[in-house]
């Protein structure tokens, strides 16, 4: 397999998190939970049979810098809650659009607290949201806190927001050994969500633990593998390109598995947010 491959592999098989994410029936903040617990558990695992004190050395890479590990972790963890959540309220299709307004969020960011300057790249976020717009125009049901529809909207927001966080951190880990961060991240995670899944508590199903060992094992471990196989062997320009196969691909399996046609609404909106940051992706 040849790193583009690679890295459009690892985005069919994310564009179906969703997919799986609904048939686990849990809720956003368990299937999260369960996410980053079986898969900090996988690659522990899969590491230490490869070479011994593996995680003495991975500690040894991370350790620098473990503070932005640390919020790594959370940043992945919220983030994850609030998309699973986004999809359990809303259609894949815009949880998953709206989800991909992440690099556009980023540019704001970097602009805002990095300064960078982003003048020419402010038509893009305008485009985006511009899309946004019209997915919020596009609800089911009125615009308001009880619309099932408008809550998946906003938690698709929030993970969007999250997953910027998640980018951003990793500009400054680019210099920590891919798997130790990838577990770590992992670990502080499922540390961090441990007590809210306590206090609410955690009711797994054999069904449920099934879906969730799929989601850890081929959406978490071996797509994470790929994607960052695939990276040594892509520039990131393509890469970022190669990435726009996970949100068509979620709205293909969406319609194939549970008939969710998008609306014309949310056609045009996503297809602005996305046409935004691929423009974005081409001017760099």
């Amino acid at each position: 397999m040849n790193g583009r491959v690679k890295i459009a592999a690892s985005m069919l098989i994310w564009g179906s998190v969703g997919v799986f994410a609904r048939f686990s029936t849990l809720n956003g903040l368990s299937l999260a939970f369960m996410r980053v617990l079986m898969g900090s558990a996988i690659f522990f695992v899969g590491y230490s049979l490869k070479e011994r004190r593996w995680l003495g050395k991975a500690f040894s890479s991370v350790r620098p810098k473990l503070g932005l590990v640390f919020l790594l972790g959370l940043a992945l963890a919220l983030n994850w809650v609030f998309f699973f959540s986004a999809v359990m309220h809303t259609t894949i299709a815009k949880a998953t659009l709206i989800y991909y307004l992440a690099p556009i969020i980023v540019v704001l960011l970097a602009g805002l607290f990095l300064g960078e300057d982003i003048k020419g790249r402010l038509p893009y976020v305008g485009m985006a949201f511009l899309g946004l717009g019209a997915l919020m125009i596009g609800l089911q049901e009125k615009p308001s806190p009880s619309s099932g529809d408008f809550i998946g909207i906003l938690f698709a927001l929030a993970g969007a927001f999250f997953y910027a966080l998640v980018t951003l951190l990793g500009r400054y880990l680019r210099d920590v050994e891919s798997a130790a961060l990838t577990f770590f991240q992992l670990l502080f995670a499922t540390l961090l969500l441990a007590p809210l899944v306590a206090l609410r508590g955690l009711s797994l199903t054999p069904r449920a633990l099934g879906v969730v060992g799929i989601i850890a094992l081929v959406h978490t471990f071996l797509a994470l593998l790929l994607y960052m196989e695939g990276l040594k062997e892509v520039e990131a320009g393509e890469a970022a390109l190669l990435s726009y196969l996970d949100p068509m691909s979620a709205v293909i399996y969406a319609f194939l598995i549970f008939g969710e046609v998008p609306g014309v609404t949310t056609a045009i909106g996503g297809a602005l947010i996305l046409l935004a940051s691929a423009l974005d992706v081409l001017r760099k």
